[in-house]
């Protein structure tokens, strides 16, 4: 009688494949994650281009001696996130005060760190 060849994998063999499967899905993981937290910086950048557009369509509808400067928070969602955002105006006057200069500065944190929008436009006196 001879050696009887069995076919299949041995349980080694197959405790290797887990293991080596495990840590694709581990290196997997964690590349979906930053995407993801990337992704939700980037929205949170594009809600403060959203509120500095505001505020720049705003100080334009304004009557010129009515534009000022002001300072406030406002708090908007992103991805299931309350982000607060801080906006300030400052306002500046130009050639002899025909002309406004409006700075908007949209500022928020996020994961413990800051960041900042800034647009600037022009006022002119009707």
């Amino acid at each position: 009688m001879g050696i009887k060849k069995e076919n299949g994998y041995s349980l080694v063999e197959l405790l290797v494949a887990m293991v080596l499967f495990v840590i694709l899905l581990l290196g997997l993981l964690a590349g979906l994650l930053i995407a993801y937290d990337l992704s939700t910086r980037n929205l949170a950048r594009d809600e403060a281009i959203k509120i500095a557009q505001e505020f720049s369509e705003k100080y334009r509808g304004m009557k010129f001696e009515n534009v000022a400067p002001e300072n406030l928070s406002i708090s908007r969602q992103v991805r299931n996130t309350n982000i607060t955002y801080t906006i300030n105006t400052s306002v500046n006057d130009e050639l002899g005060g025909e002309i406004k200069r409006i700075v908007i500065t949209v500022s928020w944190n996020y994961k413990g760190k800051n960041y900042s929008y800034q647009l600037e436009t022009l006022k002119r006196r009707e």
